[in-house]
């Protein structure tokens, strides 16, 4: 999150007005905040990437032991 108080000091510091300070800080933190990821995001996105990578392994693991099965009965006949 943004320091909208030290923002808009520092604005101030460079010569902007304080109602004008404000309102840029004020608009920087809304951008930030409206396009940044927050914990609770990243924390959902890896559960569900995690999921989607087992679901992934496991029909790998199907598609391997099917091959296997389908090659084997192949060599008998």
């Amino acid at each position: 999150m943004i320091d909208t108080l030290a923002t808009a000091r520092s604005l101030e510091d460079a010569g902007m007005e304080s109602r004008q300070a404000e309102a840029v800080a004020g608009a920087i933190r809304g951008a930030v905040s409206e396009s940044s990821a927050t914990k609770a995001d990243l924390l959902d996105l890896e559960l569900r990437l995690t999921r989607r990578m087992y679901a992934l392994a496991i029909a790998q693991a199907g598609a391997t032991v099917a091959l296997t099965v389908t090659l084997l009965r192949l060599l008998a006949a």
